[in-house]
């Protein structure tokens, strides 16, 4: 087989096809960064890179002098308030952008905002992937492979990872870590508790999840309880080596700019001083609740409203896996719990509850299990509401992440209020279709189209032009 046969058919894989269709989506709406919280993670690759140092003094134009920690308090040494495990996996990705960047611009701002496309590039890779795991982990429950795929879309485009797929926020690539370890799990004890490597792995993603962003520590208890569930000892300590590993990494970072391996930079940020201290967890619970769960301005049932089927689904899922379900639900619930009484519950500005993004693939697997159930999926009145709230979902989060996914902190309604108008006005948050030209989006359908297209001529097509190669080459002296 040639190269050219080769990628023909890797593209005809429906995991591949599937990765590069929402990659393609994804992609073109990049629009460099849109706030502080990504630009503070950047300066961290451009001091490593550039000055191999973690202290950011020469790079804090991108935290906006907002997010960014100072120590000694008041010494003038800045640092990144971000965990480093996502500056850590830009770098390849940074070191990219400065090749094409210096190679076709000599203007600063356009050397720059193609550095910034290329790094978010990075995130929106792992938010991609964990579309495709999710696919890959309802194929695992035995879900046929058209609802998994189904499920799959319905996480990509109808929940908040489209909005922050096309950024450098650490949420899509917590949801990947989150979900993978989760993967690695259950494909070990459902394929006769062989492959030991998998618990390593597993145990690998979790652990550098933490490293990303600090809140998926909380992704631990319940994982540990499944081991213990599942008296698998032996492995649980093969899980917690790779795991503790990337905690050394975390504490040896604190160490060199802290001076102490349990200081965070939290600790010492030096805008949001309600984040400095256990008083950040204080928050009514009921009003975090109602503002994560249901309310205009961070709702997660509001912006998708298709997950609610995710209760129903939890039933189905408790009777096929008990313990799978439990462990899912409390890594969605605890999570959830934590967050409401954090004083920043809301994530400042934001589009949906994106602090909640790591834990959501947790509650759409159990609604393509839903979607499995013959006797409920087959129901016309069913079909009706739950493809109807599934296409409002797709709506108000497209509309979202086609033009702003950072909309004003002050905003109540960032749908209706912000985001929709910006929409209805033509105003789409994307270089390409900003700084090329607005007709760039016709590229989107074709890609996609040349991505997935299986029809006869195209094989023909393809045989006839490897034909043609094939005999230039032999022409060749």
């Amino acid at each position: 087989m040639t190269k050219a046969q080769s990628l023909f058919s890797l593209t005809r894989d429906i995991r591949t096809r599937l990765f590069i269709s929402v990659l393609i989506v994804y992609v073109y709406f990049i629009n460099g960064f849109n706030s502080p919280n990504e630009g503070s993670r950047l300066a961290l690759i451009m001091a490593i890179v550039e000055q191999q140092s973690f202290k950011i003094n020469d790079f804090m134009e991108w935290t906006w002098w907002i997010d960014y920690s100072e120590y000694p308090p008041g010494s003038g040494n800045y640092y990144s308030d971000k965990g480093p495990g996502l500056s850590f996996l830009g770098i390849p990705f940074y070191f990219l952008g400065k090749f094409v960047a210096y190679r076709l611009y000599s203007d600063p701002l356009l050397v720059n905002g193609t550095l910034a496309s290329f790094v978010v590039l990075c995130g929106s890779i792992f938010t991609v992937l964990s579309v495709v795991v999710v696919f890959e982990f309802c194929k695992l429950l035995e879900i046929n492979e058209k609802t998994s795929l189904l499920t799959a879309l319905s996480y990509a485009f109808g929940t908040i990872a489209f909005v922050y797929g096309k950024t450098f926020f650490a949420h899509g690539t917590s949801a990947f870590l989150l979900i993978s370890a989760a993967y690695l799990t259950v494909h070990y004890f459902q394929n006769g508790r062989k492959d030991s490597t998998k618990v390593f792995l597993a145990g690998l993603a979790l652990g550098y999840s933490v490293c990303i962003d600090y809140q998926n520590v909380l992704a631990l208890p319940p994982i540990l309880a499944f081991y213990a569930f599942k008296r698998e000892f032996r492995k649980l300590l093969l899980f917690l080596v790779p795991y503790l590993a990337c905690l050394g990494l975390l504490a040896w970072y604190h160490f060199v700019i802290f001076d102490s391996p349990f200081s965070t930079p939290y600790m010492y940020t030096g805008y949001y001083g309600e984040v400095q201290s256990f008083q950040a967890f204080s928050y009514p619970m009921y009003l975090g609740l109602w503002g994560l769960l249901f309310s205009t301005y961070r709702g997660l049932f509001y912006f998708s409203p298709f997950l609610l089927f995710t209760a129903y689904g939890f039933v189905l899922f408790f009777r096929r896996y008990p313990q799978e379900a439990i462990w899912f639900a409390s890594t969605f619930l605890l999570m959830l719990f934590v967050l409401s009484v954090y004083v920043v519950w809301h994530g400042g500005g934001a589009y949906g509850p994106r602090l909640l993004l790591s834990v959501i693939p947790f509650i759409v697997v159990p609604i393509g299990i839903l979607l499995d159930t013959p006797h409920i999926a087959n129901n016309r009145w069913f079909q009706v509401i739950f493809f109807g709230t599934l296409a409002y979902s797709i709506f108000t989060i497209a509309t979202g992440a086609v033009t702003d996914p950072v909309p004003f902190p002050w905003t109540p309604n960032p749908f209706l209020e912000y985001n929709l108008p910006l929409l209805i006005g033509g105003n789409l948050d994307s270089a390409l279709f900003k700084y090329i030209s607005p007709y760039t989006i016709i590229l989107v359908p074709i890609l996609l189209l040349v991505v997935n297209l299986r029809q006869i001529h195209l094989l023909k097509l393809r045989n006839k032009l490897l034909d043609t190669i094939n005999a230039f080459r032999k022409a060749l002296p």
